[in-house]
């Protein structure tokens, strides 16, 4: 079973672990190379460093091929009004908090959240910020926002709420109970979903009024004779393409499908056994992320999915992949990961963040 603090930790990151090791490693191999005698600085080579921001980055919104958003920790958003290729920063207020989620419904009305309940709302393109009283201080770990009004926030504590107003005001959906929500999605104002823990897979036919709860028995452990049975996998991310075609990531590499509205799920391999966090779909192409720099492809529209190792070199964790379109896309991770198609996944550009193949550091692996 994943202890929870296990669970929250691929989007709630707190500290720069990984960056401290890569520092060492290098700091070490720099010790190797010179040896015993004098250290002469001047014949070291330093690194050259693409970084947008050293942060952690957790969502992705995009509005238009042009127009994009992303979010993460000390409440970084970060804004680009060229398909990715440049960015600038934008003050959400809340630079002690962490980001989880970020959503836009046009050019100028968006929300992030996160930690604590966090929500802060923009109706000026991200150049102010303004928070929302949410109603709980359970962390946000996904928002959802259908239009400029209806909307949808699921978080720690089997938190579901939901506003009908744009965010002035958010009510529950759903009790609160010892289940972590990790992402919610809508097709429409009737069809959503929410995903979570323990193989959590809830589903809603009326706007969120009342949620029923799906399963896949595909990943349902089976205990041998002397073993405990072991909790489902935890659930991380989900996509519909409309209110009967639907994919869900999780851990072990846990892919599912369904082509009846989740009447029934079924497990498709995935070649890998990482956590995997996030997936999107456009017409026949697909794309999947997850731990240690996993990324999954689909040329299918999902009916089968294959890793494509080397394409984005790092050996990070990317928390999500978001697609325009079937070309333009974008992927975000840690420390400051930002990855760019514009070949529907083809290649990838790897905008920021450390890359396993620096000549300098000359590492496989952070």
């Amino acid at each position: 079973m994943r202890d929870r603090n296990v669970e929250s930790s691929h989007m709630i990151k707190y500290n720069n672990l990984f960056a401290a090791i890569g520092w060492v490693l290098a700091f070490q191999a720099i010790m190797c190379m010179t040896g015993c005698g004098k250290f002469d600085r001047s014949k070291i080579k330093m690194p050259e460093f693409d970084f947008v921001t050293t942060e952690n980055l957790h969502s992705i919104a995009y509005v238009d091929a042009e127009h994009i958003w992303v979010c993460g920790n000390y409440g970084t958003i970060l804004f680009s009004a060229d398909r990715g290729k440049n960015w600038q920063p934008q003050k959400s207020g809340i630079s002690d908090f962490l980001l989880c989620t970020i959503t836009f419904v046009d050019r100028q009305r968006g929300w992030a959240g996160g930690v604590g309940g966090r929500v802060v709302h923009t109706v000026d393109g991200g150049t102010t910020w303004q928070e929302q009283n949410t109603g709980t201080d359970s962390n946000i770990l996904d928002l959802f926002f259908l239009d400029a009004k209806k909307g949808w926030a699921v978080g720690e504590f089997g938190t579901v709420i939901h506003t009908a107003d744009g965010g002035s005001t958010w009510s529950e959906q759903r009790e609160p109970q010892d289940t972590l929500y990790n992402d919610v999605f809508f097709v429409d104002e009737s069809f959503g979903w929410i995903v979570g823990e323990f193989g959590t897979i809830l589903h809603t036919t009326d706007d969120g009024a009342t949620w029923t709860p799906q399963e896949c028995r595909d990943i349902v452990p089976q205990a041998g004779a002397f073993e405990w049975e072991r909790p489902l996998p935890a659930l991380y991310g989900l996509y519909f393409l409309d209110r009967r075609r639907g994919w869900i990531v999780g851990m072990d590499g846990v892919i599912l499908k369904t082509v009846d509205g989740g009447v029934n799920w079924e497990k498709i391999e995935s070649g890998t056994d990482k956590p995997l966090y996030s997936l999107a779909v456009q017409g026949n192409r697909g794309w999947i992320v997850g731990n240690k720099g996993v990324y999954l492809q689909s040329d299918n529209g999902g009916e089968t999915w294959s890793v494509r190792d080397g394409l984005i070199k790092t050996k990070f964790w990317l928390r999500e992949v978001a697609f325009n379109n079937e070309q333009h896309g974008l992927i975000v991770g840690a420390q400051g990961a930002i990855a760019r198609t514009e070949s529907g996944g083809r290649a990838w550009d790897l905008l920021s963040g450390f890359r396993y193949d620096m000549e300098e550091f000359g590492l496989a692996d952070f």
